[in-house]
């Protein structure tokens, strides 16, 4: 299905053609099919980078310029939050019948207001917690709302986060019960109970826009899901750096997750040691100006000079410490090409659109206060090994966790590789056991 066939607003197609925006991937078409844009529920559950957002796009389009409506975008993190105003704005040229331009908001910060203000605004993109503060807060606009967009709704069998995801759904659709809700997922296995709950249609397909490889690295050799097996050579004692480097003298980039800020920053000085030789002299020069750039950018604080002090020499480290202009700068960049290898806390496997050739899991393992080690969900692996692989430019993405022993191997094989993600179930009243 091409984009002009559409039943959409010319002016939304003329937009969609000129980001590159021409053929529907098969998700996309079941979507439409499935008759989300005449108004029905719908959970869409497909991987990573598969395209949801362009039809959340399309829907709230559709509700502000042929219904009148308004639209409301949860997400879970405010990274996320600002990257998809970023894909909203696009849209704020286009006049609706009323003559007045489409006017996108974000609302992440304080809880302590209803922000009456938000009503003059056709797109509103918020947090999940700020969406819940604004429902306590009686924000008269919310009566208004006629589509709810929840992304990464996978995340309510989050102990933590959850329950206000599943209570602010639950509050919109007491509210208004006309609205419309569309729920993006990474692939989950009770689709269709999630889909009952929220009175949807689902559509659940496999199918990535790039071939995923999922494997174990073991003694220098990574083991994959089909039974292939690659050799990696030995640069340093460190196999999360080999496998960086691995990837990076084929051509590629490499995203490597840490438990912690601190292993993040101290991967990234180890990358920064064994890639800098690799780099040529014109990449080096343009690297030195994005350093200038992230101290130009915010306040100079120590994580910002050792920030800027790493990019020079092609890595970079990603976590939430980091003020929103720095993690900008690297994203931009590590999409661009320049920035070869990236060490991140999980957060941003949670919908930051970041892809890289080679994804890492260095820790597999997360530190819970008051309870030790705990392995992590399958789902989370399965949300960071969906990073692997860019649109246009691989043919394949690579996934890899790391063993110590043979034994660690095959159980990382069963527990993560060959796993199924697990059902999501109502964390309301839940105490961790």
């Amino acid at each position: 299905m091409r984009v002009e066939q559409l039943p959409i607003s010319e002016e939304v197609k003329a937009i969609l053609i000129k980001s590159g925006i021409v053929e529907l991937y098969p998700p996309q078409e079941e979507a439409i099919k499935a008759n989300a844009l005449e108004g029905k529920n719908l959970v869409l559950a497909s991987p990573t980078a598969s395209g949801k957002t362009l039809i959340a796009e399309i829907c709230a389009m559709k509700h502000v310029l042929e219904g009148g409506g308004k639209v409301i975008y949860l997400t879970p993190l405010r990274a996320l939050a600002n990257e998809k105003y970023e894909e909203f704005r696009k849209f704020s040229a286009i006049r609706k019948p009323n003559g007045k331009r489409v006017k996108v908001a974000i609302s992440t910060g304080d809880y302590d207001s209803s922000d009456p203000w938000l009503g003059k605004y056709d797109i509103i993109v918020t947090t999940n917690e700020k969406a819940d503060s604004l429902l306590r807060h009686r924000a008269k606009w919310m009566d208004e709302v006629s589509l709810v967009v929840a992304d990464e709704i996978h995340l309510m069998n989050d102990p933590e986060r959850g329950p206000t995801l599943e209570v602010v759904l639950a509050r919109l659709m007491q509210i208004n019960p006309e609205i419309q809700i569309l729920a993006l997922s990474a692939t989950i296995r009770n689709v269709d109970e999630i889909a009952e709950w929220l009175n949807a249609e689902y559509v659940t397909t496999e199918w990535r826009p790039v071939t995923l490889k999922e494997g174990v690295y073991c003694h220098n050799e990574i083991m994959f899901k089909d039974g292939s097996a690659e050799k990696v050579e030995t640069y340093t004692k460190n196999p999360a750096i080999n496998l960086a480097v691995h990837s990076i003298k084929t051509g590629g980039q490499a995203l490597i997750f840490a438990g912690t800020r601190r292993n993040a920053v101290s991967l990234a000085k180890k990358a920064a040691a064994e890639i800098e030789s690799l780099l040529s002299k014109p990449l080096k020069r343009s690297l030195g100006h994005v350093a200038e750039r992230i101290l130009a950018a915010g306040e100079r604080t120590r994580v910002s000079e050792l920030l800027a002090e790493l990019v020079k020499r092609g890595a970079a480290f990603h976590h939430a410490g980091l003020g929103g202009a720095h993690r900008r700068i690297i994203e931009d960049e590590f999409r661009s090409g320049k920035i070869k290898v990236v060490a991140a806390t999980p957060t941003l496997a949670f919908g930051v659109n970041l892809p890289a050739r080679t994804v890492i899991i260095h820790d597999y393992r997360r530190y819970e206060p008051g309870y030790g080690y705990y392995p992590i969900a399958v789902l989370e692996y399965k949300q960071m090994a969906g990073r692997a692989g860019r649109p246009k430019y691989d043919k394949v993405g690579e996934a890899v966790l790391i063993a110590k022993t043979d034994d660690e191997r095959d159980y990382l094989l069963e527990s993560y590789v060959f796993a199924k993600p697990e059902r999501i179930w109502s964390k309301l009243a839940v105490e961790r056991i």
